[in-house]
């Protein structure tokens, strides 16, 4: 569907997008073609707002704006932020519970101060490959999410969807960090 908004004032253009948003069905595209400032920026507007995905393409003066019915953002923030989020908290924190045995001496060498309160976490030494798995399976799954999302849903541009892979790459090294953290801190040490 073509809708014609060139030389309207505002807000017909974004009313009469949403009534022809609404008379859609799955899988039909929706043409806008505008030529102010103002009503691509309000059209924009509604079109985030309601989480439909669009392109923006330029012609001279006129602008398109295509709309896709039943497609969805793929990192819609208001869902997938906080889940994001908390699974890359829980497998840095999963990965720091598991090289707990020598955290005392990492912080003494990061900060310089003696921890030697820590000492309660070697409790959880004997259930360190636990932990190690479970950062790694939060991970993991991050990753396999990522990258079907990535094949199977269009991306709208939000932060999220736009810095998501480089939270989780943040997140793999320092999980990787504090896991192999035991291993080669005494090399450190030595020297």
């Amino acid at each position: 569907m073509i809708l014609d908004c060139r030389n309207l004032d505002c807000p017909k253009p974004v009313i009469m997008t949403k009534e022809a948003w609404e008379s859609l069905e799955d899988d039909d595209f929706l043409e806008i073609l505008l030529n102010s400032y103002s009503s691509v920026e309000n059209v924009k507007r509604f079109a985030k707002k309601q989480g439909i995905y669009f392109e923006l393409k330029k012609d001279g003066k006129d602008t398109k704006i295509t709309f896709v019915k039943g497609y969805e953002c793929g990192l819609e923030p208001k869902e997938q932020k906080k889940p994001l989020y908390l699974l890359i908290i829980g497998s840095i924190i999963s990965a720091l519970i598991a090289s707990s045995c020598c955290l005392a001496p990492f912080l003494f060498l990061v900060f310089g101060v003696s921890v030697s309160s820590l000492s309660f976490l070697q409790v959880f030494t004997p259930y360190k490959w636990l932990f190690i798995g479970v950062a790694a399976a939060i991970l993991a799954y991050l990753w396999f999410d990522y990258f079907k999302s990535r094949k199977t849903k269009l991306v709208c541009d939000t932060w999220l969807s736009r810095n998501y892979s480089k939270l989780l790459i943040g997140a793999t090294i320092i999980v990787a960090i504090f896991i192999s953290y035991p291993y080669w801190v005494g090399y450190l040490i030595e020297n």
